[in-house]
């Protein structure tokens, strides 16, 4: 199914050779001079504003995308309607590739900020897979390094008080966007500091509701931690709040692999 949303980028596309994303992404172990046939993979480059949906759960979807530049929410949705945020996509990452991918999708993603992606038809990331065994070893590891992250989210919104799992979610996001804005300083989606997440989104992500969620935002303002502007929070004290975290980078930059 097409998602109408998407809008083709009018100006030539970005090529893989050229990519800047690339050692974060699915192609980072090709050589860069077999790059070009994954142009034969691709169907094109995309726009998806921000707050409109990639994929929706429980629909039919033909394509799975590497994120360009952009934030999207993963989440899924529960029969009260509530919804819960699995993870926060980034620059390099794969979405919408699951075990049965001729099946409808086991959850939905919606752009935080606009969004750049590069589509791939699900027949094509298949031939893809059984032609070219190191993408395959990479989407493995990938995969991987995802789950140790969604396990440390886990204990976040099953274990941690309040303070901890919220600290811990901004850290670990806002440490993302700095790895990747050693990469891509010309990013437009993720320019300027802060995390771009609205307090709605950081519950979905924690398990709360929106007004304990305030409630503990203002907690960590008034210590000097943190600074909240519209659809954007900005850490001001990093170390405290990685110590409120218990947060070891270490979790993400395996992750990433740098």
């Amino acid at each position: 199914m097409a998602n109408a949303s998407l809008i083709p980028i009018d100006q030539p596309s970005t090529r893989c050779g050229d990519c800047q994303v690339r050692r974060m992404a699915l192609f980072k172990q090709v050589p860069e001079d077999k790059l070009a046939w994954t142009q034969d993979y691709r169907k094109g480059q995309f726009v998806l504003k921000a707050r409109e949906h990639l994929y929706y759960e429980d629909e039919e979807h033909g394509q799975v995308y590497t994120l360009f530049d952009g934030c999207i929410k993963l989440y899924k949705t529960l029969h009260t309607g509530k919804m819960q945020a699995m993870r926060f996509a980034l620059p390099g990452d794969f979405l919408g590739f699951q075990g049965d991918l001729c099946n409808a999708m086991h959850h939905g993603a919606q752009a935080l900020t606009d969004c750049v992606l590069c589509a791939f038809p699900k027949q094509a990331v298949s031939r893809m897979l059984c032609e070219h065994p190191e993408i395959a070893t990479e989407l493995i590891a990938k995969n991987a390094r995802v789950m140790a992250t969604c396990q440390e989210h886990l204990l976040s919104t099953g274990a941690r008080s309040a303070i901890e799992s919220i600290a811990f979610t901004l850290v670990e996001l806002n440490h993302r966007l700095e790895l990747f804005r050693v990469f891509r300083p010309d990013s437009q989606a993720l320019a300027g500091t802060g995390i771009p997440m609205t307090q709605e989104d950081l519950a979905d992500a924690v398990g709360l509701t929106p007004i304990h969620v305030n409630r503990t935002l203002r907690q960590l303002r008034e210590m000097g931690m943190i600074y909240c502007t519209k659809g954007r929070i900005e850490i001001i004290d990093g170390a405290r709040l990685k110590e409120v975290a218990k947060f070891n980078p270490r979790l993400i930059e395996d992750a990433q692999l740098l």
